[in-house]
């Protein structure tokens, strides 16, 4: 409906920015439901961590696919359909009374969440000029990181006072209301990438094996997405070794997310002052070093403040990786949905497997080898991103 008005770059970046808020929400407000579940229904641990991991493996499988529909039949309108099924899934975990019902809502979710992520990114990207895009898509994941401070408190304190289902339902409420406001918003045809540069799902990957932005978005992602995912796992345990209560570990990772938001608002607001290129070389060696820090015996106040700062220095690169992928699927003239569709697999691929491969580790009490491999991988990555940033310069 306004579809071939103009576009409010600010209004239709706020739009996306709370669908993608809600989406994050919707995901990890679960974490607090565990206990419910095993009250309640019955499950078992691995039982609760294969509804948690339902939701990653579902954006793993769908993102790539989103991705090419969307430049096929329209980032709009595909994320117009994502949000219309979302109404409906957003609030069905709170009914769901099995542990199947729990996976298919979880995976249905995640479908929607992989469409937001690749179509709705593609329609923002598509609709607003060149220069307001890169300050555009980092505003948009920086809603993602507010809704990890959102998430856990609508699952924790706000389905204890009101209840799972009243809770749930005003989930569903906001999210039909955002489906009204896309329905009307100006933005374009949202993005049908023409005939000639219609590629298939995987012409991004192969761009990306060679130097060049793509390459720097892929590199970027998978690696801040393998260190936070094991972080995850890594630090609670360590916490919870030392006598830390699951308040006080909550708080931590809340004061991480604090810092994420204020970093990748800096990054916003800096623009093109900012040389993001540069960034994304130098965040990750970073990043390891701190990791290197970790494998001391520091205490706790010590490892809690490098948490903390590690999680506001992945913010950035999180934040950078996209305005840099839509410009490089931009450069190689290939559809935007589907480069953030690979984009979106890439992170959900590492999100996926580095919790269990460094669970696996740390159970035979070798916890410091998972530091070490990821401390030499963030310079590894930094030396091609390097490299990568060279042959942009260069071309």
């Amino acid at each position: 409906m306004g579809a071939n008005r103009p576009v409010s770059p600010r209004r239709l970046t706020a739009l996306i920015s709370a669908l993608i808020f809600l989406d994050m929400a919707t995901w990890l407000a679960a974490i607090p439901l565990i206990p419910v579940w095993h009250n309640e229904f019955g499950l078992t641990d691995s039982q609760a961590g294969l509804v948690l991991g339902a939701y990653s493996l579902s954006v793993m499988v769908f993102a790539i696919p989103a991705g090419w529909v969307a430049d096929r039949i329209g980032a709009r309108r595909l994320t117009l359909i994502a949000a219309a099924c979302f109404v409906v899934a957003a609030p069905s975990i709170a009914f769901a009374n099995t542990f199947e019902l729990l996976i298919l809502v979880r995976i249905i979710q995640g479908a929607c969440s992989a469409v937001v992520w690749s179509a709705g990114l593609a329609w923002l990207s598509g609709a607003v000029d060149s220069e307001y895009r890169p300050r555009a898509l980092t505003i948009a994941n920086a809603s993602a990181t507010i809704a990890t401070i959102g998430g856990p408190l609508l699952g924790g304190p706000i389905v204890s006072y009101f209840g799972i289902g009243p809770s749930f339902l005003g989930l569903g409420v906001l999210v039909g209301l955002i489906l009204v406001w896309a329905i009307f918003e100006p933005g374009g045809a949202g993005g049908v990438v023409p005939h000639a540069d219609r590629h298939g799902p995987f012409v991004s990957l192969r761009h990306a094996m060679k130097p060049g932005l793509l390459q720097v978005s892929f590199l970027s992602i998978g690696f801040i997405a393998l260190m936070m995912a094991a972080l995850q796992l890594l630090a609670p345990l360590h916490f919870s070794s030392e006598g830390i209560s699951s308040a006080a570990i909550g708080w931590i990772f809340t004061a991480g997310s604090v810092l994420s938001v204020i970093a990748i608002l800096t990054v916003a607001r800096l623009g093109t002052r900012l040389n993001h290129l540069l960034a994304l070389v130098v965040l990750p060696s970073i990043c390891g070093a701190c990791l290197v820090v970790l494998l001391f015996p520091i205490g706790i106040p010590v490892y809690a403040v490098m948490l903390i700062l590690l999680i506001g220095l992945a913010a950035p690169i999180f934040a950078i990786a996209y305005p840099i992928c839509a410009t490089g699927a931009r450069a190689v003239k290939i559809g935007e949905g589907g480069a953030f569709g690979m984009l979106n697999a890439i992170w959900a691929v590492g999100s996926l497997i580095a919790p269990i491969l460094a669970g696996i580790v740390t159970q035979r009490g070798a916890s410091w080898v998972v530091y070490v491999v990821i401390a030499l991988m963030s310079v590894i990555v930094s030396l091609a991103l390097l490299r990568s940033r060279a042959a942009v310069a260069a071309a």
